[in-house]
């Protein structure tokens, strides 16, 4: 799996490098990831109702609507960097937070 992946980015730049597919596709590809991953946020604090899921989907779409307005790659990695501070800062929920958590504990760790 490792060389897939590594075969496919190494054609993604091969191809940015030489000038046949120019660098705002790759941007627009990285922003609907970044949109999607925004959509899944979203989706969780819905669920679970912790503001920090909010937050960091807040993070992800806002950056991906501004570098597709833009069409620069710059939000893209402000909106990474600022998503890793708040979850350094642990704003991202634990698992022992989220409803359903002690259903999918392993054997070896349920209490007698």
């Amino acid at each position: 799996m490792q060389w897939i992946v590594g075969g496919l980015l190494l054609a993604v730049v091969a191809a940015v490098v030489s000038g046949r597919v120019p660098v705002v596709w790759v941007v627009y590809c990285f922003a609907a990831l970044f949109i999607s991953m925004g959509l899944a946020l979203f989706y969780a604090f819905v669920r679970n109702r912790h503001y920090g899921l909010l937050l960091l989907g807040m993070t992800y779409t806002s950056s991906a609507i501004l570098a597709i307005v833009t069409a620069e790659w710059w939000p893209l990695v402000a909106g990474f960097a600022i998503a890793w501070v708040l979850r350094a800062m642990g704003i991202e929920p634990t698992p022992e937070e989220l409803p359903g958590a002690e259903a999918s504990a392993p054997d070896g760790d349920k209490k007698t």
